[in-house]
């Protein structure tokens, strides 16, 4: 009852803060003036959009914004507390971002300056500016008027391959990614990483990304490493269906990553929420990564619900390593006021499948997940109080799994944001 109690609390003077923010920033907020929507450009998305004076202003999907003349900066923010009823409670995440787009240099061009940085998970007080601090920090060259259709960056950024958020922006539907992507953490092979990207839009429907990076040595190491093409990826996504009257959305991506000469490291098993151990095995050589994803929004009556599937597979030539999983998912709004607020329930499977040459059989390690996102009243989607409930399953090898076992997750987690919580 007091675990509760501490709960409805911190979600109660959230609340508070995030209306009273709101209010501010809108009462703040510069006269705009509606602009008439151009047509869709080659690899971009038709949107009515404000032209605001200089000076400051809120955006609810960009968060504070500073204009003058052809300059532009924003900055956002976002956090998540999660309640363990059973155990200690914690910050997840901490973030801040800056973007900066300078004047542009050509017609069609400008550069622009990323940061983000995560309070909570990157010892960032102690380790002081110049280490263990950045999850994003780039320079890019990118289109002058929207980023979707090019931008070339060279820095700290995430891995493309996934179509997950790999740094987990707040606006996940679960506490943490799938299973079969935070487990490939445990190699270095997708996350943040030093290296050059280049991002184009081939049609309004088609964009390809290509990365050249080193997943051994990122800004956030204690020995960073600059060897740009230890690991090379490239990404397809395409919109196959996209019809703003009925509401329905077809998405879907091909990646391929190969990552050279990975030493010394064990693919790790980690239960679906608080990441417990349940086993692993020996993950060396050249990487070899396939993924394939697709995604489909539409409405019962007013009523948004997407269905999205996500599936990897590896193999590590050295140590003779299969690893292949994904997962399925759906959610659908039940409601989306301003009154009462905005409910989606979410129902979800996960499974992870590991096996080696040198062992007789391959473990599978399985997450059925379930919860509820509820975007909370007065907020502006700006706070969002989540359930999750997992039930994990692991079998296989002793050698792979020391013991096979299933067990129950549960969590209570409270996201705040300078931007808005969307999910269809």
């Amino acid at each position: 009852m007091k675990r509760l109690t501490l709960i409805l609390s911190h979600t109660l003077l959230t609340v508070a803060f995030i209306i009273a923010a709101n209010s501010l920033a809108f009462a703040q907020r510069p006269t705009a003036t509606p602009t008439t929507p151009k047509p869709a450009e080659t690899g971009s998305t038709t949107q009515t959009e404000e032209t605001s004076k200089d000076g400051w202003s809120y955006d609810p999907d960009a968060g504070f914004v500073y204009r003058k003349f052809d300059f532009k900066l924003a900055v956002a923010g976002y956090g998540e507390r999660i309640f363990d009823p059973d155990g200690k409670d914690s910050w997840r995440r901490v973030r801040q971002s800056l973007a900066v787009e300078f004047p542009r240099f050509s017609k069609k061009y400008r550069t622009a300056f990323v940061y983000e940085v995560d309070l909570a998970n990157t010892n960032f007080f102690r380790a002081g500016a110049g280490r263990k601090v950045f999850e994003n920090l780039f320079f890019a060259v990118q289109d002058a008027d929207d980023a979707g259709k090019f931008r070339a960056l060279i820095g700290e950024n995430t891995h493309i391959i996934s179509r997950e958020d790999n740094l987990s922006s707040g606006n996940l539907p679960t506490i943490n990614r799938s299973l079969i992507l935070e487990e490939h953490g445990s190699v270095n092979s997708f996350g943040t990483q030093f290296g050059v990207q280049v991002q184009k839009a081939l049609s309004p429907r088609l964009t390809l990304a290509l990365s050249a990076q080193d997943n051994r040595g990122s800004l956030n190491t204690d020995n960073p490493r600059y060897v740009v093409g230890n690991s090379l990826a490239a990404k397809l996504t395409g919109l196959a269906v996209s019809d703003e009257k009925s509401g329905r959305k077809l998405t879907y991506g091909f990646g391929i990553d190969q990552t050279r000469d990975i030493r010394n490291r064990t693919f790790t098993l980690a239960s679906a929420i608080a990441g417990e151990a349940l086993g692993g095995t020996q993950a060396t050589g050249n990487k070899f990564s396939f993924e394939s994803d697709i995604a489909y929004t539409a409405k019962i009556g007013s009523h948004p619900y997407t269905l999205e599937t996500e599936g990897i597979f590896s193999n590590f030539s050295r140590s003779k390593t299969n690893v292949g999983g994904g997962y399925v998912q759906g959610q659908f709004s039940i409601f989306d006021t301003e009154k009462f607020g905005d409910l989606d329930p979410f129902i979800r499977y996960d499974f992870v499948r590991l096996s080696r040459q040198t062992i007789n059989g391959g473990a599978l390690q399985q997450a059925f997940r379930a919860g509820i996102n509820y975007n909370l009243p007065y907020t502006r989607k700006l706070a969002n109080f989540h359930i999750e409930y997992v039930r994990n399953k692991v079998n296989g090898p002793i050698a792979i799994v020391p013991v096979n076992r299933s067990f129950n997750e549960f969590r209570f987690e409270l996201r705040f944001s300078i931007t808005r919580y969307t999910r269809h």
